[in-house]
């Protein structure tokens, strides 16, 4: 039995939509490029840039970069393991076990759910401190110890594949406090990162979350076949475990706690971000009504809109991720371990040199030109995969379609990701940040909803083409 329909339609119709909109592109981008400009220009500045000097001489975030760098890539690789776990493995793992893409469109929307509204952590977490422990480090361990109390929930939990309900519900408040660990983490990046240290350290937090996503993915992917999905589960307590231990013992600034219990150095320690007291800052907080006015007020220019249309639209073509285990599994005949190893391995390396390549291309030729002509060629390159289906039973060219494609669209990704830094207000940074992160998870959550409702009426071949389509939007 097919895992989609049967219906098609010509890829000349889909053809005469993809190909216009590349002449057009090249005419925009030639021709009329001062006309179309839109003030939304994110190449490098033409001036050259500053290196300051990094520094570990104490012992807390602010002093030592040391620390910075293993605090924030350590907490990343927090949020990779149980993104590639539930994105690789457990999708796989259904699929294999006879699930349809309803069923993966559900627990994939669950588990993307939270990373659509995490926004509205940005309030909180800004409103509610405690200085004397630091700006955001309680708001991590807070996190963290709700990601290891679901997990052991889980366990606890028996026959959980049998119920997709239920299983869907424990992801999703999993990734409730996998959220709030990512804003409080980018927060603290925000608070103690120095600014030449931005796109170095930022490089290696991703690289964190893609190695913690290859633990998730292709590790916990090609064991579970022998410990089972309890034995996954139970893996993945300790490695958050030994990363708890880092926020724990760490402190952002001199003159904080590491534990309630700890003398502080001076009851009058000055916070450096206001100048205040701890005891001034923890009284003074941040005033609901003043940050909600800045929100709307950064939201209100034309940039920002045209960057929550660009964070709306980008992830679309995800329709394909709740397909691809069942093409591969139910019907060109792959094992679980050969498809975790690939989408969980390869394919996250490749990610990693797309992102890598995507930020020297970006600053070469220009943000936005290499975001349109990157997104293109993914485009043709999934209109070319669809098109080709007489060769999907030879491994070699859906590994090479795969790895070409993912490397396009990781240069998009980062790309993006570099716009909506451009057009975001320093004052609410954080908010207003997440606030489009935000709108590309929900992006990807109407993807894998429109995945079941095609898959319900077309072939394979088809839904490629419609995926194509997405993406040049």
């Amino acid at each position: 039995t097919l895992a989609v329909g049967d219906g098609s339609l010509p890829v000349v119709l889909f053809a005469g939509w993809i190909f216009p909109v590349v002449f057009l592109i090249g005419y925009v981008s030639t021709k009329q490029r001062d006309r179309f400009h839109l003030d939304l220009d994110f190449g490098e500045p033409e001036t050259d840039a500053v290196e300051g000097e990094s520094t570990s001489d104490g012992e807390t975030l602010v002093d030592s970069y040391r620390a910075r760098v293993l605090t924030l890539s350590a907490l990343y690789v927090a949020q990779g393991v149980p993104w590639g776990f539930i994105t690789v493995t457990m999708v796989t793992f259904l699929a294999a076990e006879g699930a349809d893409a309803g069923d993966l469109a559900y627990l994939l929307t669950l588990g993307t759910l939270p990373w659509s509204f995490k926004f509205l952590w940005g309030p909180v977490i800004d409103r509610f401190q405690m200085p004397e422990l630091g700006r955001r480090r309680p708001w991590i361990l807070i996190a963290q110890t709700g990601m290891v109390a679901l997990l052991i929930t889980m366990l606890m939990v028996p026959d959980l594949t049998d119920n997709i309900s239920l299983l869907g519900a424990l992801f999703f408040v999993y990734n409730v406090f996998t959220a709030l660990q990512d804003v409080s983490t980018d927060a603290l990046a925000v608070d103690v990162l120095q600014s030449h240290e931005f796109e170095r350290v930022n490089s290696y937090m991703f690289t964190a979350k893609s190695l913690g996503g290859v633990v998730g993915g292709a590790g916990l992917g090609t064991i579970i076949g022998v410990v089972g999905v309890k034995g996954a589960f139970l893996i993945q307590i300790p490695i958050l475990v030994v990363i708890m231990m880092v926020p724990l013992f760490m402190r952002e600034r001199p003159g904080e706690k590491r534990f309630p219990w700890d003398d502080i150095e001076s009851s009058g320690t000055t916070a450096p971000w206001s100048g205040l007291t701890a005891e001034e800052e923890a009284e003074k907080g941040r005033d609901f009504a003043v940050i909600m006015s800045n929100i709307k007020t950064a939201f209100s220019v034309r940039s920002a809109q045209l960057g929550i249309a660009v964070s709306l639209v980008i992830s679309l073509a995800f329709i394909l991720i709740p397909i691809l285990p069942l093409l591969f599994l139910q019907e060109l005949g792959w094992s679980q371990e050969e498809f975790n190893a690939t989408k969980g391995g390869i394919i996250l390396v490749v990610t990693m040199l797309g992102a890598m390549a995507g930020g020297e291309l970006g600053r070469r030729f220009g943000g936005k030109s290499m975001l349109m002509y990157a997104a293109l060629s993914a485009s043709l390159t999934t209109l070319v995969w669809g098109t080709l289906d007489s060769l999907w039973s030879e491994g070699w060219f859906m590994m090479l379609v795969w790895i070409v494609h993912t490397f396009l669209w990781a240069i998009v990704s980062i790309c993006a990701y570099s716009l909506m830094m451009r057009v975001t207000w320093a004052e609410v940074g954080g908010t207003q940040f997440t606030g489009y992160m935000a709108m590309m998870n929900l992006s990807a959550i109407i993807g894998y909803q429109l995945a079941p409702i095609f898959a319900e009426r077309y072939n394979y071949q088809t839904i490629f083409y419609i995926a194509a389509v997405l993406e040049t939007f």
